[in-house]
């Protein structure tokens, strides 16, 4: 028996998440309808709706008086239970959104505590963010340490090009290589290929840094959590 088949993770009754009423205006031709947006998106239940995340069309609006299309960002939490990974989309206030966010935690069913203990509880801002993680999932690699690995190889990246004017800079790999690609403020992209060995090393040296899990709380693990671990192993040293 797999870790998260001891206890039931479907949600409880009192648990589901609740449809989110939105009235969206058209940038387009300027009418406002009223969105009925889905709160969670399990994909061990909905698989098809991997997907519809991943491409974007999940958060797509179309306009029903003039057929423009528009992405709608709001508070979704992807639910992937065969991968034990839960994942919330926070766009907006993060950092406070995501302290109420677990404060819910108190009215959770011992089940879902449970499962909070094993699953990887993830917070992020954007859809690329989200995404992201989805493909570090996939890749069956620990989220904590490719961040601490993107750190390393950006700052190689930048010292070999430091014309880039880097917006965002993701995990993704190509032709089944462990990578980053960095793009700038004027839409161009670089691929940048983890050095062989590098992800291990980076485990190897961080292992007694980054905590294990303990709690139950959503965590935002980012580029500035990647400095933060940073700053506290040379503090080490």
């Amino acid at each position: 028996m797999s870790k998260n088949e001891e206890f039931n993770l479907l949600p409880g009754e009192e648990e589901r998440y609740k449809p989110i009423e939105a009235d969206i205006t058209c940038k387009k031709c300027g009418k406002t309808h009223k969105l009925t947006l889905r709160a969670c998106v399990n994909v061990s239940l909905h698989p098809e709706e991997k997907q519809q995340v991943m491409d974007g069309s999940f958060f797509q609006y179309t306009c029903p008086d003039c057929g423009e299309k528009v992405s709608v960002s709001y508070p979704l939490l992807y639910d992937d239970m065969s991968k034990a990974l839960m994942i919330y989309l926070l766009p907006d206030e993060t950092e406070e959104a995501l302290r109420k966010l677990n404060e819910q935690q108190s009215s959770w069913s011992e089940d879902m505590l449970k499962a909070a203990k094993v699953c990887t509880m993830r917070a992020v801002r954007t859809q690329n963010d989200l995404c992201e993680k989805i493909k570090i999932a996939d890749a069956g690699l620990d989220d904590r340490f490719v961040e601490l690995t993107k750190a390393f190889v950006f700052a190689q990246v930048m010292k070999q090009r430091p014309d880039l004017k880097p917006v965002m800079v993701l995990y993704e790999q190509q032709e089944g290589k462990d990578g980053l690609i960095v793009m700038d403020k004027e839409g161009k992209t670089l691929w940048a290929e983890f050095p062989e060995g590098l992800y291990d090393e980076v485990v190897r040296m961080f292992k007694d840094i980054v905590e294990a899990k303990k709690s139950t709380n959503y965590e935002l693990i980012d580029a500035n959590w990647s400095v933060a671990i940073l700053a506290r192993n040379q503090g080490a040293n």
